[in-house]
């Protein structure tokens, strides 16, 4: 694979070091969230219900925020502020006994948590020509990836005794990495060549945008976004408290499922994602790579012993080609957008956070009552995604 985007531009090695940090940081509570659950006598319902508020709030926030980028030229700002915000709600978040506070601080978590991935990606877009762009996202999509596994491993470790340690260690991290953010990181070069675009209002130009993407080839990418958005968040829901309740795994052993998860991820995406984007282009590699992973995670499924040889072998092909979705995906939108790369990025995320709200109120639903069907329905998605891209092949 070709680093020289990372040795010559070192903006895009310093914000995904940073982003690392923040993958991190981000999913230190996600195994212990569980065990929130079942202390306080919460069903699963309340778990997806918990986990759709914040979606609903990113969906609401993340154009804004992203838009907000473009407007004030400024992504440091918007990657920094909103994880002060961001830390204050998860400390609300894990502490709170009550669900109508749990449920608010999940809103106020939302709101703020996804300026930072917003803009993130955004970034990127700014300091990478269409070329560089596949390989850059691929990297940084890979690393970030092992940062949430680390995350999940950190937090499975500090929380296994009491979970409120890891909100602490979340909230406290989080603050720490506004302030190094704020300092250390450089701007990006952003396309300032629509000036005018500051003057005009706000509101205005986020519905007529909206509308007139919505037919695009940009429109189907976005569905795509919101349909494997939805599986995934429906598979990770799922396995989480799956992993919890039927298994009876603890926090630290859901982070080491979580860590395992992440080395194969890391795999993937630096050494196969741009290898074989760059031989069949990222449309024919995306289609494919949701077909495998659409048929795996049905037929794991149907396994009864899942420490068998045939279902991890089964499990390993599943994440390794599950890893690979998203950065395909968020290099064809990228090179859909011609400019305001923070609105785009945005509207990404507000279709990421659609398909959120859906995965986890379904995962909510049938966790309880048939936690396998769960699984299966979210293979038929992936599928659905590549069946999308096969009748639409020539729009996008």
């Amino acid at each position: 694979m070709n680093y020289e985007v990372f040795i010559l531009n070192k903006k895009i090695l310093y914000l995904t070091i940073a982003m690392f940090f923040m993958s991190i940081l981000a999913n230190t509570a996600h195994p212990v969230t569980p065990e929130l659950v079942v202390n306080l006598n919460m069903s699963s319902l309340m778990y997806g219900i918990m986990f759709a508020a914040m979606s609903v709030a990113s969906f609401a926030m993340s154009p804004i925020w992203g838009s907000l980028s473009d407007r004030f030229q400024s992504r440091k700002l918007f990657l920094c502020l909103p994880s002060i915000g961001y830390a204050l709600a998860q400390i609300g978040f894990g502490f709170s006994t009550s669900p109508i506070l749990i449920i608010i601080f999940r809103i106020i978590g939302g709101a703020f948590g996804c300026s930072v991935f917003t803009v993130s990606v955004a970034y990127i877009v700014d300091e990478t020509t269409t070329k560089e762009r596949g390989e850059a996202i691929s990297v940084y999509t890979a690393i970030t990836r092992f940062g949430i596994s680390l995350g999940y491993l950190l937090g499975g470790y500090i929380g296994a005794q009491d979970y409120h340690y890891a909100f602490i260690l979340q909230s406290s991290g989080l603050l720490l990495h506004a302030v190094l953010v704020y300092f250390f990181l450089p701007e990006s070069n952003m396309d300032t060549r629509n000036p005018k675009e500051k003057n005009k209002p706000f509101t205005l130009k986020f519905n007529i945008n909206l509308k007139e993407y919505i037919t695009t080839s940009l429109g189907i990418l976005l569905t795509l976004v919101f349909l494997t958005s939805f599986s995934y968040v429906a598979y990770n829901t799922g396995i989480n408290y799956f992993l919890k309740k039927y298994l009876s795994l603890n926090p630290l052993q859901i982070g080491y499922y979580m860590a395992f998860m992440g080395i194969i991820g890391i795999i993937a995406n630096i050494y196969t994602t741009p290898r074989i984007s760059r031989k069949y282009g990222e449309k024919k590699s995306l289609k494919y790579v949701l077909l495998i992973t659409g048929l795996t995670l049905i037929l794991l499924s149907t396994f009864d012993d899942l420490l068998s040889v045939k279902s991890i072998v089964v499990l390993v092909i599943f994440l390794f080609f599950l890893s690979m979705y998203r950065p395909l995906l968020q290099t064809l939108i990228s090179k859909a957008s011609k400019s305001d790369h923070g609105k785009i990025m945005g509207l990404q995320n507000s279709a990421n956070s659609v398909g959120m709200v859906g995965g986890s109120l379904f995962a909510g639903v049938l966790l309880d009552v048939f936690p396998i069907m769960l699984f299966v329905a979210a293979g038929v998605v992936f599928i659905l995604s590549y069946l999308i891209i096969l009748i639409s092949d020539k729009r996008i």
